[in-house]
């Protein structure tokens, strides 16, 4: 046993201080500079002709915006790191707060209404209706989506 830890002791320790060079450096974040959205996986569904499924990951830096848009079919979206400022310009979403919890509750958002949409929170998004959201928080918002499109078809378009 002690020949064990002689060996992996070790190099454990030059592990640790290596990586803790490098956080206090700062020199690599596993987050983007700028909104990315990143496809995990995506397949036509049996029965759903002409459709195509996502599941994404969007993650949204400090301070950025994502300007007014619409999608072509719907999309649920569910938040797991940060807290996003998400307005509605045209139509209404169904947000869910505390999901999965005894505190969950349905909020309708409706045209003009904004909601803050924090980890444990998500939206229903239906075809055309027009949104945007705005991460005013410190640190990124991260949020998987699950979308249902025509195939073919872009994942967004901007408001006209």
């Amino acid at each position: 046993m002690s020949a064990l830890l002689a060996i992996f002791v070790p190099r454990a320790c030059l592990v640790i201080v290596g990586c803790d060079d490098d956080d206090k450096a700062g020199s690599w974040s596993p987050y983007p500079d700028e909104t990315v959205r990143q496809i995990m996986h995506a397949g036509q569904p049996e029965g759903a002709s002409g459709l195509t499924l996502e599941l994404t990951r969007v993650i949204i830096p400090a301070g950025a915006e994502i300007a007014p848009h619409t999608h072509p079919g719907m999309q649920l979206a569910v938040v797991v790191e940060g807290t996003l400022t998400y307005s509605v310009l045209t139509g209404e979403v169904e947000a869910l707060h505390g999901i999965a919890t005894p505190e969950q509750r349905t909020e309708v958002v409706r045209a003009g209404q904004s909601v803050e949409l924090s980890p444990g929170s998500s939206v229903r998004e239906t075809p055309c209706m027009t949104h945007k959201a705005k991460n005013n928080g410190k640190q990124p918002a991260v949020l998987f989506l699950s979308s249902l499109f025509p195939t073919g078809a872009p994942a967004s378009s901007p408001a006209q």
